[in-house]
């Protein structure tokens, strides 16, 4: 009797010790950093994300149509994106819960850049629904009502991007008084230039502090770089030579994921690839994350936690084998 006791108590704590394993690696799969991007490794655009270690890849769109530059609610819970499904470019909203989106915009201009504000309920984007021709800054509540026109320049007003607080919005303009980046209220007021402009500076990203934006310099051989809010203390992030664009700060400021141009054959220059890769945000060696002969651009950080992924079969019914082996050989 005492040893059938013996063999339910030990048979008790195996099944405790698989259970308490298994809620293991769902937190730790959980707290895995997930990062989404565009890609034509298909033959046509889709959203994808992956976790940083270029594990777990997922199409999300999954359409013939281009569908690109996303951008994520502050819960995770869904993103927007830019398509031409429905023969023009819209902004596009697509929950993870189901298995299509809805259209957030809907004009024959041309809508592109959408950024989704920190507090979930709105999405600044840009578009040409003016003239047909200059670009402005828009932005629009999640349910596609309360239209906002925020800039009217004859120019290129592009890429806007929140800051963390929702209060201001930065972005890239060509207006004639400066080309550079800019940053305005989020109602549109009190626009001005960073200081120290530099030619080329574009697509700017928001360091989760506040206290920095990352910008890609678009000339051949440039890279990703930050500055301070106010526009000095401009450095490099990035290696030397190598074309780097669009940087997208990790959640934790210690990150930033960018996609680098390269050609795949010397001296053609159209027949290029894009990556993705991540750098320290204060320099360092930069780890690529996609490696694909195909155009992956684009990236930007999922929320954490919205991405969990539970443990493999094949992980739990390893370490199953090893606790019901520990379990057998158990002195008796």
């Amino acid at each position: 009797m005492k040893q059938k006791f013996a063999y339910i108590a030990l048979g008790t704590t195996t099944i405790l010790m698989y259970v308490l394993l298994a809620a293991a690696l769902y937190a730790q799969a959980s707290d895995v950093s997930h990062i989404s991007f565009s890609s034509n490794r298909t033959g046509n655009y889709d959203i994808y994300v992956m976790d940083i270690n270029g594990e777990n890849l997922r199409n999300l769109t999954n359409h013939p149509a281009y569908d690109s530059h996303a951008t994520w609610a502050p819960d995770g819970h869904a993103f927007a994106f830019v398509s031409d499904r429905d023969g023009n470019s819209e902004i596009y909203i697509m929950k993870l819960s189901e298995t299509g989106p809805q259209r957030l915009t809907n004009h024959q201009g041309l809508d592109n850049d959408p950024d989704w504000s920190p507090d979930g309920n709105w999405i600044v984007f840009t578009s040409n629904r003016t003239d047909g021709r200059n670009y402005d800054i828009y932005k629009i509540d999640i349910n596609g009502e309360n239209l906002q026109r925020l800039t009217d320049d004859k120019n290129y007003d592009i890429v806007p991007a929140w800051s963390p607080s929702g209060e201001q919005i930065a972005f890239f303009s060509n207006r004639e008084v400066g080309t550079g980046i800019y940053v305005m209220n989020a109602d549109g007021k009190r626009l001005r230039r960073m200081a120290n402009p530099e030619h080329g500076r574009t697509s700017p990203s928001w360091s989760p502090d506040a206290k920095q934006i990352a910008y890609s310099i678009n000339r051949a051989g440039s890279g990703i770089y930050t500055m301070d809010v106010h526009g000095k203390d401009s450095r490099r992030v990035t290696p030397m030579n190598i074309w780097s664009r669009h940087p997208a700060w990790s959640p934790d400021g210690a990150w930033i994921a960018y996609d680098v141009e390269f050609e795949k054959r010397w001296g053609n220059a159209n027949d290029v690839a894009q990556n993705i890769y991540i750098v320290p945000a204060n320099g360092g060696k930069p780890h690529q994350i996609t490696d694909h002969d195909g155009k992956d651009r684009h990236p930007a950080w999922v929320p954490a936690g919205s991405l969990s992924v539970s443990p493999s079969p094949e992980k739990l019914i390893t370490q199953w084998s090893r606790l019901k082996q520990s379990a057998e050989t158990a002195p008796k």
